[in-house]
């Protein structure tokens, strides 16, 4: 008795893998029946997973689209804001390189206006996509404060886009 006690324990925990702490069914295996043939035993782990994931869809399913999207929107302006205001080399703080003769001060600058927003239906949720440009200027000097104090021409634009998820509740980056 006890041998086929542990028999099924293991087989159940060998096919079950995951389903039996928590793991989806979408990913998981159909567990096998167990060496005994015990039809209880094997019904047993399919039961106790079915239920978790049904309490996670509900959770994480939201009001409607316009509001995601206007939510995304607005983590989207407080992430460019944020990288506007922490990018380095920034226009107070010009990075300068002596390139042959002269001298040249680089920053980089985020379009804000550039900012540009979409929500796309994922496997397990919504992802979000923040699109925005990076602009690098580049000032020419003879000296190192003439490059610092020279006019500043746009030589590089970056098109950058910033992938995040939404969680249920807020978006998540």
């Amino acid at each position: 008795m006890k041998k086929v006690l542990a028999v099924t324990l293991l087989a159940s925990l060998l096919c079950g893998g995951c389903a039996l702490f928590g793991g989806d069914e979408a990913s998981d295996p159909a567990p096998a029946a167990p060496a005994d043939g015990s039809a209880e035993a094997a019904k047993a782990p399919e039961k106790a997973p079915a239920k978790a994931p049904e309490k996670a869809a509900v959770k994480a399913a939201p009001a409607s689209q316009s509001r995601l999207e206007a939510d995304l929107y607005k983590t989207g302006q407080s992430l460019v804001g944020r990288a506007s205001r922490t990018v380095v080399p920034s226009k107070a703080q010009k990075e300068v390189r002596k390139v042959g003769k002269e001298y040249v001060a680089t920053y980089v600058d985020v379009d804000t206006n550039s900012l540009n927003t979409e929500v796309r239906k994922g496997a397990r949720g919504y992802v979000g996509f923040i699109r925005y440009s990076e602009h690098v200027y580049e000032c020419r000097g003879a000296s190192k404060s003439a490059a610092l104090s020279a006019p500043c021409e746009k030589v590089k634009t970056r098109n950058l886009n910033e992938m995040i998820r939404y969680d249920g509740k807020k978006w998540q980056y």
